[in-house]
């Protein structure tokens, strides 16, 4: 069982030299990692010099929060590892701030008992009559700038959000139902991190290369990172091949968790030594947690290490 590990980074080298550590202890695990072009790439490669089993991507994304940058930057981490020749046997997705909670040992065998499943779990939001994913894709988005990045008068601000506004114009009649090939591709909803067969990998390869108008139409909408591989898997024969599949709508990502625990009450809750107890009782599909930061969560990762350890 060879398991390529898709780690999409920004920020905190220390902790994603930790991760790429741990994991690629098993000679059957490696690591690739793709650093926000707006990121300094080489603290992180200075961490991990000489680990032959870490790739960095040469050509990297500028990457922004809700943008699709974020699906080209997976693109590229998932076709570099299906060009390696070790044939990986699962894809497993990262992203930056993610911590094993079970061991090598552990997360081989779950993909051992589970080969052949897909873990992309989706919430159908196509027709939906609640405004909280309607929103998602009638009203226009567009973040793959730098504008969110620096200070703006409110005058610009409002000239920014009148031209959304009037963007919008062109997806409020759309109902999140995509038609293009002779497919009606219906939208759905979950978390962005998720791993998938070598067949499906292959398979959502395959799909970005044919679907032109659908990657324009996922430019534009609200997160496109959890939403993308959730459509295109769930309008396909791989969704019966989920763990979870045809589940009914519900609001919140943490419904929608594949292989992550996390907490989600505003925003993602910084994990700390008074929640190892919780990790410990994890399921047995709570691989990770998300999400943990150094000189806030040294202490859990260090009980994480030793108890994984122990779990060997």
């Amino acid at each position: 069982m060879r398991i390529a590990f898709l780690n999409l980074c920004h920020t905190d080298p220390q902790v994603v030299a930790r991760v790429a550590k741990r994991l690629t202890k098993d000679p059957d695990f490696d690591m690739y990692i793709h650093v926000d072009q707006k990121s300094d790439i080489e603290p992180f490669k200075s961490l991990l010099a000489g680990n032959e089993q870490v790739y960095f991507l040469k050509e990297r994304e500028k990457v922004y929060w809700g943008g699709y940058n974020a699906i080209e930057a997976t693109y590229k981490l998932l076709r570099a590892a299906l060009a390696s020749d070790r044939q990986y046997d699962y894809f497993v997705t990262l992203q930056n701030l993610d911590y094993p909670i079970k061991s090598n040992e552990q997360i081989k065998a779950f993909f051992e008992k589970f080969r052949g499943k897909e873990f992309i779990r989706g919430c159908p939001i196509m027709r939906s009559k609640d405004w909280h994913f309607q929103e998602k894709y009638k009203i226009y988005n567009y973040r793959d700038s730098d504008f969110y990045l620096k200070p703006h008068n409110k005058l610009v601000k409002v000239m920014w959000d009148g031209w959304h506004a009037l963007c919008s114009v062109t997806t409020i009649g759309f109902n999140g139902v995509h038609r293009e090939n002779g497919e009606a591709l219906g939208l759905y909803y979950g978390c962005a991190q998720w791993a998938v067969s070598r067949e499906l990998a292959e398979y959502l390869d395959q799909f970005e290369k044919t679907h032109p108008k659908f990657n324009r139409r996922m430019q534009h909408i609200k997160f496109p990172d959890e939403e993308y591989f959730h459509t295109v898997v769930h309008n396909s024969k791989f969704k019966d091949r989920c763990l979870y599949h045809d589940e009914p709508e519900a609001r919140w990502l943490v419904n929608w968790r594949n292989l992550h625990y996390f907490e989600f009450p505003k925003e993602v809750t910084v994990l700390k030594k008074a929640d190892y107890d919780k990790l410990c009782h994890s399921k047995e599909e709570e691989l990770f947690c998300r999400k943990v930061r150094t000189g806030e969560s040294d202490e859990l990762m260090d009980l994480l290490d030793l108890m994984t350890e122990e779990n060997r």
